[in-house]
């Protein structure tokens, strides 16, 4: 019988979870490789997230929080540690603002924030993964990121083994970034976000302004700028069944002295300013078209070796054919990275975690 135990000045029951040894790790993840977790626990809620962490202490092990497993690439070795898949369900409406649990799945509450009339994530629509991945993220599409709704998340302090709440400027949100993703002691449990009953279309992106232009359509409502950023992304991604962990690589940030470097050397490059509210990147800064690299100076789109490979649509995005492993992935990957380090002295960075 298992009894409730004492570690670094906590008990805790180990009756309240389940572990299990060597889960593999590919089903948990939209590319569908990898090796083995060493130790797998679902957890719900906070006892159950305290006690996995207390088990991971007692055993000495390294812990890495999964949410929908769509932006990690896991190694053929697997990870030798305890995989935490959290779960943290339930979204509460207080007017505009709504509480939402870390576990639950980004797309759905983009899709019931809608039916509820409620502004301000419809351009992230479609984007996979869980809301405690967007805040960890710092997710972003179509001239949106999902830093400018957040009024703050709640986390599971590993090191003092506590719930604290850090409102949106104590984030350290930047493109990409926060300081969940810094510090691995800080797993997110809940999101809170800040909506609007009236909102102003964000149609001033590209492909959003030509999808409404080709249709006539002047002043979008809300449910028609979820449709159309549904189209929009459905049209660029992968079939279903092909892995993928989406956009490989970030856009690169550079100086603006760089930029016009490039730009002379390259002059339809696509770029886009720094300079935007909340951006802690400042206002000397250029993010260039990752995207724009891969597809006009690397001739990526469609390259592939084996069944690893870069989609025919979206030069972004590696995929898994079906018969690939880690490693076939990540060398295509390095192999762009190179590529494109070599023609233009840019430096691409994986948005995949790599496990």
């Amino acid at each position: 019988m298992k009894r409730p135990r004492y570690v670094l000045g906590v008990f805790y029951n180990p009756m309240n979870i389940h572990i299990s040894e060597q889960t593999p790790l590919a089903p948990f993840t939209t590319m569908h490789v990898g090796g083995n977790a060493r130790f797998f626990v679902h957890v719900k809620n906070v006892e159950g997230l305290s006690d996995a962490v207390l088990f991971a202490r007692e055993q000495n092990l390294p812990i890495f929080v999964l949410g929908g497993g769509s932006n990690t690439l896991v190694s053929a070795a697997g990870f030798h540690g305890l995989v935490i898949k959290m779960e943290f369900k339930g979204i509460t409406y207080d007017n505009s603002r709504i509480t939402v649990g870390a576990g639950e799945v980004w797309d759905e509450v983009v899709e019931d924030v809608v039916s509820h009339n409620l502004w301000g994530i419809e351009n992230l629509s479609l984007i996979p993964g869980s809301v405690g991945g967007a805040a960890v993220q710092n997710i972003g599409a179509y001239g949106v990121e999902a830093r400018e709704t957040i009024f703050s998340v709640e986390v599971f302090d590993t090191e003092i083994m506590q719930i604290k709440t850090f409102l949106r400027e104590e984030c350290e949100f930047g493109y990409r970034e926060s300081i969940f993703k810094k510090n691995k002691n800080l797993i997110v449990t809940r999101v809170a976000f800040d909506l609007a009953t009236n909102g102003t279309p964000r149609t001033d992106y590209e492909d959003v302004k030509k999808y409404f232009a080709e249709r006539g359509i002047i002043s979008p409502i809300l449910r028609e700028i979820r449709e159309a950023i549904i189209a929009i992304r459905t049209g660029k991604m992968p079939a279903l069944g092909i892995g993928t962990a989406g956009s490989f690589f970030k856009n690169p940030v550079v100086s603006a002295t760089r930029y016009e470097e490039l730009k002379k050397q390259f002059p339809e490059i696509k770029a886009y300013p720094q300079g935007a509210k909340g951006n802690s990147q400042g206002d000397n800064k250029v993010k260039l078209s990752a995207a724009w690299l891969l597809d006009h100076v690397g001739k990526w789109r469609g390259v592939r070796r084996g069944d690893a490979g870069v989609h025919e649509k979206q030069s972004l995005i590696l995929v898994n054919y079906g018969g690939s492993t880690p490693e076939e992935i990540l060398s295509l990957a390095d192999e762009m990275k190179r590529d494109i380090k070599e023609k233009t002295r840019v430096t691409l960075l994986e948005e995949v975690v790599i496990l």
